[in-house]
């Protein structure tokens, strides 16, 4: 290959879309594209490099070796191409800019509206896209530049060496039952082993320190069941009798007064918020706009929160 001669941007974008359909076919139609053109792309490709990137399979595409090295600048580059046209679009006033996030429950159940009111009075034809979960869902999506950043807690054991990390506030978790649980005292958590418990679905974070402090307490796995759904999570709790622990923001939902803390002993761990995104690539001017609004939204909430238990 001549050096002098690079891949178009367009070819980078079809490449992409062959590997994310699984198919010539699949990516021809979601590009608005002949079948045949595709697979002229693909191998002028192919032919520019002097490599074999993609083999077709029945049961759809694999990636050669030199393909996975393509993919992963290819992904690099559109991605950087993308910020360039936000950028651009921003100096010339334009307000056509995009940006993609995710963050979990806490977020969406405190500041995210007042932090996304803000922003569209900023960016009035933004498109945006929001997805909730935990942030070890995130990380993949962040580093190939599907996401623009993410909000979640943060562990010890988890390796983000390779991404921004900047703070935004601590919360306090707490133990919460259903209203029309019998009231007791403060109690452990060995003492609710017996118990049936519902929490998040996460491989790292908050969570995944809290499970180890569980199986300490001989809370086995067989009792905690797990999903990506905070409304399954309230009604596991509220119909079923199930225990979960979330923080301690979130135990009135929408001004609902069927939740209780249950007061423990055991000394839950604080968890650690923060915004995060890629450092191999420089963060667009919407994104950054928008982790600024959550510094100052989270900041203000957990004022408003704090004053609130004060009074309580």
């Amino acid at each position: 290959m001549d050096n002098t001669t690079l891949p178009k941007t367009q070819h980078l974008v079809v490449f992409q879309e062959v590997v994310r359909s699984g198919s010539f076919g699949s990516a021809a139609k979601q590009l608005s594209l002949t079948q045949p053109a595709v697979s002229k792309i693909i191998s002028d490709m192919e032919a520019l490099f002097g490599l074999e990137l993609i083999i077709r399979k029945n049961t759809g595409v694999q990636l050669t070796v030199a393909g996975k090295v393509l993919l992963g600048y290819a992904e690099s580059i559109t991605r950087e191409m993308r910020n360039m046209c936000n950028e651009m679009n921003s100096l010339v006033g334009s307000e056509a800019v995009d940006v993609s996030f995710g963050y979990p429950s806490l977020i969406g159940f405190t500041f995210l509206p007042g932090m996304m009111k803000a922003f569209k009075e900023c960016y009035p034809q933004a498109e945006v896209s929001m997805f909730e979960a935990q942030l070890c869902s995130f990380l993949p999506a962040i580093r190939d530049g599907r996401l623009d950043f993410a909000i979640g807690t943060l562990s010890d054991e988890m390796l983000l060496q390779d991404l921004h990390i900047e703070p935004l506030f601590e919360s306090e978790f707490i133990l919460v039952a259903s209203r029309t649980r019998t009231r007791g005292g403060v109690t452990t958590l060995r003492s609710l082993s017996h118990e049936q418990w519902v929490l998040p679905q996460t491989e790292m974070g908050y969570y995944s320190e809290l499970l180890t402090i569980l199986q300490h307490n001989h809370i086995s796995s067989d009792k905690i069941i797990k999903t990506d759904s905070v409304v399954t999570i309230y009604n596991m709790v509220l119909t079923a009798g199930f225990l979960t622990i979330i923080p301690r923001e979130m135990i009135a939902p929408f001004g609902s007064q069927e939740f209780i803390q249950i007061p423990l002993t055991d000394e839950l761990p604080v968890a650690r918020y923060a915004a995060v995104w890629s450092k191999n690539c420089r963060i667009k001017k919407s994104a950054a706009s928008l982790v600024e609004l959550a510094k100052i939204h989270s900041l203000r909430h957990k004022c408003q929160f704090n004053k609130l238990t004060v009074v309580a």
